[in-house]
């Protein structure tokens, strides 16, 4: 993770700790807070955050249908608001309206770039059943079998596990990644690299 995206986190927790209910709902000037973002000020981005969090991730919830996805999300959506801070333009609308518009803009990436990976490990298995499929005499389906077998075999343990669970078991990458104790985006990328690798391999 970002070191950028980590230490607004933490600048939260920190001012969260010195915080009782009522200062929690004093009125935030979300102008002046990205004035001090652009400025690079950690503690200004960790208010946003503790202020909006709840209600963004609701919003990119609603957008990713899925947890994970949308905590990758707000993530994103915080660094880029810390990077991006210096280009805000009040005479185009509120601080807290262009705050929310990144958060749906990203998520609305997300889950394009989401359903690519679906489409390419999709397009990727079908071009393997196939080329199972129309071979003509069934005794020559040998070696392919035999070729699948052997490029499985070559693949790291894990990288294997998560393909054999996806493929076999038909699990999603979340309960791959509880499985297997790693994070989410490991497990896609695991799986869209050795199926593309295998695609290769078998055209």
């Amino acid at each position: 993770m970002p070191h950028q995206v980590t230490s607004f986190t933490q600048a939260e927790s920190r001012s969260g700790a010195a915080q009782d209910d009522t200062s929690k709902t004093a009125p935030l000037n979300y102008e002046t807070a990205l004035l001090e973002c652009a400025s690079g000020s950690q503690s200004a981005v960790g208010k946003i955050y503790a202020r909006e969090k709840d209600q963004l991730r609701a919003v990119a919830h609603r957008i990713v249908h899925d947890r994970s996805r949308a905590e990758d999300v707000i993530h994103e959506a915080f660094a880029q608001i810390l990077r991006d801070a210096k280009n805000f333009d009040p005479a185009r609308g509120s601080a807290r309206g262009w705050i929310y518009a990144i958060v749906h803009n990203t998520a609305l990436k997300m889950r394009e770039n989401a359903r690519r990976e679906l489409a390419l490990e999709d397009d990727t298995l079908n071009a393997i059943c196939e080329r199972e499929q129309t071979v003509p005499n069934p005794a020559s389906c040998v070696p392919d079998s035999m070729t699948l077998r052997t490029m499985l075999d070559q693949l790291e343990p894990k990288h294997r596990a998560s393909l054999l669970l996806a493929i076999i078991d038909g699990c999603t990458h979340q309960e791959i990644a509880e499985y297997l104790g790693v994070p989410v985006g490991t497990v896609k990328a695991w799986i869209r690299r050795e199926l593309m690798a295998m695609r290769r391999q078998l055209e």
